[in-house]
């Protein structure tokens, strides 16, 4: 029988991307997001990821007609920028609750499925940000450590079991992420902040202009759900990006601090 995959954020960016690759290789693929999309042999399968009752309803759904679930690839997420101090709560709560509540509702709904599955992966998506703080992103840092976070808790909470579980940390990804999200405006923040939040939004933008093919990162994925033993995580970007994670943990921090605060001065 095909293996069953339940990919989220299918919408747009790698979700997009991976949802038809994976239908391409044999599996059978529904796709969450929002609203209803077409995708080339992917079901739709639409549902909000902070609305854990929706998540659970369609989740249901899929198990009715299939009866089992094998893996699950969680790319739904959102990004945003402001400072700390005058950021609006209800932009900050609602990264926080689509990207670590959104992981959650998403875990909590299909985990039981997956570990009734001889060959279960769960992969949770979180952000090489996830790794390091970045000024004026501070939501969407913490947002993407605490899925880190999440996803080494719950490998360790399914041992015993056949369900594998691990996190892919992408870099900077060409989508069209920064015009759909949340950038408090220049304007509203205190002058010490003013024109430093200009320049590292600006070179946030460009980097997402610059940045990986979603097709580059779905491949990857197809890849590691292929494996038979997932590594605890994986980075995925350019070098500089991906050993920019090993320097966070091997650099005193005062000296990460420095070179981070020079990247985005």
């Amino acid at each position: 029988m095909p293996q069953v995959a339940l990919i989220t954020g299918a919408s747009s960016g790698v979700g997009q991307a991976l949802a038809p690759l994976l239908a391409e290789g044999g599996w059978r693929v529904y796709g969450m997001s929002r609203r209803s999309v077409a995708l080339p042999g992917v079901m739709a399968l639409p549902a909000d990821i902070t609305d854990a009752e929706a998540v659970h309803r369609a989740v249901d759904k899929l198990l009715q007609v299939e009866g089992r679930l094998d893996a699950v690839v969680h790319c739904a997420g959102i990004g945003g920028a402001g400072a700390v101090e005058t950021m609006p709560l209800l932009r900050a709560r609602a990264i926080m609750d689509t990207n670590y509540w959104g992981s959650w509702n998403v875990c909590q709904a299909t985990l039981e499925a997956l570990r009734r599955s001889p060959r279960g992966r769960l992969l949770l998506v979180s952000s090489i940000a996830g790794h390091m703080g970045i000024p004026f992103r501070s939501v969407y840092c913490g947002s993407k450590a605490a899925v880190l976070a999440l996803s080494d808790s719950l490998r360790l909470e399914v041992r015993g079991s056949q369900l594998q579980v691990s996190c892919i940390s992408p870099g900077d990804i060409a989508t069209n992420s920064i015009a759909t999200q949340y950038r408090q405006p220049a304007a509203e923040l205190a002058p010490l902040y003013r024109a430093r939040y200009q320049r590292a939004d600006a070179g946030m933008a460009a980097n997402v202009d610059h940045g990986m093919p979603a097709e580059r990162v779905a491949r990857r994925m197809v890849a590691i759900l292929g494996k038979d033993s997932l590594a605890p995580h994986y980075v995925i970007g350019e070098p500089v990006q991906q050993l920019s994670t090993l320097a966070r943990r091997l650099l005193p921090a005062r000296t990460w601090e420095w070179v981070l605060s020079r990247y985005y001065s």
